[in-house]
């Protein structure tokens, strides 16, 4: 299962065109990222936690969640998230205990590559990352039908993140 994954994955990412024109720009918190008609995307907190902060979620499907959940996961978020679907999650490291070394400059190119069950997170690719001198963890869920479109899709988003020093 997951040797499919990967093979879909290379492809989304050898094909993958930049953003369209016609995608939206998000910004929050010094942050921008675009993300394609259709898809939605909040700077509302989705779960009980405050510390680190969610800097935003984009899904391919809508969010209708209105206030914080009650645990450390975004389980309402993933609960509606169809099987073709996607769901990007971002949050941001602040601090002083923090070291560069834990996170690695932003990549030239995202890959979805850490697959794991994380704490907190669940199963999700994990991508950690500093920008602009700042933190940032993103988590990706694919659901099991969704195909290289979504995947590249998922990609472009993050090709498009922007941060701002602060």
């Amino acid at each position: 299962m997951f040797a499919t994954a990967t093979v879909f994955v290379a492809a989304a990412q050898a094909a993958e065109p930049l953003a369209s024109p016609h995608w939206r720009i998000f910004r929050t918190d010094g942050i921008s990222v675009r993300y394609p008609p259709g898809w939605h995307a909040t700077a509302r907190r989705l779960t009980g936690v405050i510390s680190p902060p969610m800097r935003f979620a984009i899904a391919s499907y809508p969010l209708r969640q209105q206030g914080p959940g009650s645990t450390c996961t975004p389980s309402r978020a993933l609960a509606e998230m169809p099987p073709s679907g996607a769901f990007i999650y971002a949050i941001e490291y602040t601090g002083t205990r923090l070291h560069r070394r834990d996170f690695p400059s932003r990549p030239k190119r995202f890959r979805l590559t850490r697959f794991a069950n994380y704490e907190c997170m669940g199963p999700s690719y994990a991508i950690l990352f500093r920008d602009a001198d700042r933190f940032f963890q993103i988590h990706v869920y694919i659901g099991k039908q969704a195909g290289p479109t979504v995947r590249g899709t998922v990609l472009r988003i993050l090709h498009s993140f922007r941060a701002k020093t602060i």
